[in-house]
């Protein structure tokens, strides 16, 4: 029947898939790892804090607990290179884009666009409302791999003050 056509068929894509998995060197193989994220939250790096606590009906300093308090799994990587599209963003902290995007975004601004979270890994255009920073190099070409950040990567976001930001430089 058709039906096992198709069960031969997947099961010939399995076992190719397995020999590629096999066959690929140790290096390209990694296990997701869980990424500690360290945000500073002053508002020289959150101009977007104040919009998005009004959106969500919550104080500023709820939406910092609420934005830490998360899980986050990288979905995807793209937009620029190293740019982290993160789901896990709690329902209440989902916001529309900028109407108007900014010409230039800072590296490191934490970011949220929609019901996804982000990090701009180096100076850019962008849309999303900034609500912190990281010290944090998220692409480095001269380093392997070069983004920090891979899809199925966990991100957690941890509270820093101005201080330890600018020690973490």
């Amino acid at each position: 029947t058709s039906g096992d056509a198709d069960g031969s068929l997947l099961e010939g894509v399995e076992e190719k898939i397995r020999v590629a998995l096999q066959s690929a060197p140790s290096s390209a193989i990694q296990a997701n790892q869980t990424i500690d994220i360290p945000v500073c939250y002053d508002a020289e790096f959150a101009p977007d804090l104040d919009e998005v606590s009004r959106h969500s009906g919550l104080e500023p300093r709820e939406v910092i607990r609420a934005h830490c308090a998360a899980t986050y799994r990288v979905s995807c990587v793209g937009f620029s290179p190293g740019f982290p599209y993160l789901s896990g963003l709690p329902p209440q902290l989902a916001m529309p884009r900028r109407a108007t995007p900014r010409t230039r975004v800072p590296a490191g601004s934490v970011a949220i666009g929609g019901a996804q979270a982000g990090v701009y890994p180096h100076d850019s255009p962008g849309g999303w409302n900034l609500i912190g920073r990281t010290p944090l190099k998220l692409f480095d070409p001269l380093r392997t791999p070069p983004a920090l950040l891979r899809v199925g990567d966990q991100v957690r976001f941890r509270e820093i003050d101005r201080a330890e930001f600018d020690q973490c430089r």
